[in-house]
Parts: structure tokens; sequence; C-alpha cells
């Protein structure tokens, strides 16, 4: 298996435990997005600075690919506990 299509599928096992926990608890995952939100972008704009510090792809850093995991965990919680917490608030 490639690089890439090995980071492909840790991106969409984020993506999908981001979907489960969202569905289930869809109040506990919004209030963990300010706090995992502000890591991953303080983990983005670190890791561009020591990509083009030493001239590296951002793949060769060991801690992006999990960074990535916690983006597309933070996406798929997005979408499901919205679209939960709207038809909850219209159902009432």
């Amino acid at each position: 298996m490639s690089k890439k299509a090995k980071r492909r599928w840790l991106q969409l096992f984020g993506f999908v435990t981001g979907l489960v926990f969202g569905t289930l608890r869809p109040d506990q995952i919004q209030s963990l997005f300010p706090v995992l939100g502000i890591t991953v972008g303080i983990g983005y704009f670190i890791s561009a600075k020591v990509a083009s510090d030493n001239e590296k792809e951002l793949d060769e850093i060991a801690w992006f690919i999990p960074l990535q995991m916690i983006m597309y965990f933070i996406i798929g919680g997005a979408v499901s506990s919205s679209i939960v917490l709207a038809i909850e608030l219209y159902s009432n």
C-alpha cells in the first residue's frame, strides 16, 4: 500500500470515527470543537513552519498524519452532530 493510500485510509478512519461520535454524543462533540480546532490550527501552523525550514514534505513529519486524522474527526463530528441536533431541534 502506498503512503498516499495509507494516509487516505487513516483520514477516512478519523472521519468515520467523528461521524459515529457526533451521532452518539452530539452535545459533547460540539463542546470539544473549540479545543480540537485550536489544537489542529496550531499544529498546522507549526508543521508548515517545520516543513518550510527543513525543506521537507509535510508527509515526512511524523505527527502530521495524526493531525490530519484529528481534522477529519472534527469534520465528521461537525457534520453528524449538526444534523442530529437540527433534527432534535425541529422535532420538538
